[in-house]
């Protein structure tokens, strides 16, 4: 058996080779979100930086961190530019309970994260939805119309 019979096989049956790496990786995908679904807590992760999509010059792809029980674990995912994601925000990530590398962000609602507690040494971090943060134009123009009448009267 020479080696070029042994090349001209391989060449020829390639995909039989090819096949069960995709089985292997199809199913590999399938327990991770099974398991993602079945045992899962929420934490908040920080979008640390993006890089380009190769092709897709309408989507990125958001690599973040976040923490469990002191340690730390990295994840990314692809958003779309005109959802107006950028480093340093915080956004929910969901993760499986047994292995926190098999996360997922949600990018739907952005977080302001609020440390307090200094005074009395044990550090506090909050986070607040950004939607509730921010003061409504109209409430705001309310509120400088009052504070005017008071003025004036």
């Amino acid at each position: 058996m020479s080696i070029d019979y042994v090349w001209k096989t391989t060449k020829n049956y390639y995909w039989l080779l090819v096949i069960p790496i995709f089985v292997f990786l199809y199913f590999k995908t399938l327990q991770n979100e099974r398991e993602l679904d079945n045992s899962f807590k929420f934490t908040f992760a920080r979008v640390d930086y993006t890089s380009s999509v190769y092709k897709k010059y309408s989507k990125r792809s958001y690599h973040y961190e976040f923490f469990v029980e002191g340690k730390k674990y990295l994840g990314n995912s692809n958003a779309y530019i005109s959802d107006d994601i950028k480093i340093g925000n915080f956004y929910k990530v969901k993760f499986a309970s047994n292995d926190p590398g098999n996360n997922k962000i949600d990018f739907t609602t952005q977080y302001y994260q609020i440390i307090s507690g200094f005074e009395s040494k044990k550090i506090d971090t909050s986070y607040i939805e950004v939607s509730k943060y921010k003061v409504d134009s109209v409430d705001l123009k309310n509120r400088f119309n009052r504070v005017k009448a008071l003025i004036e009267n």
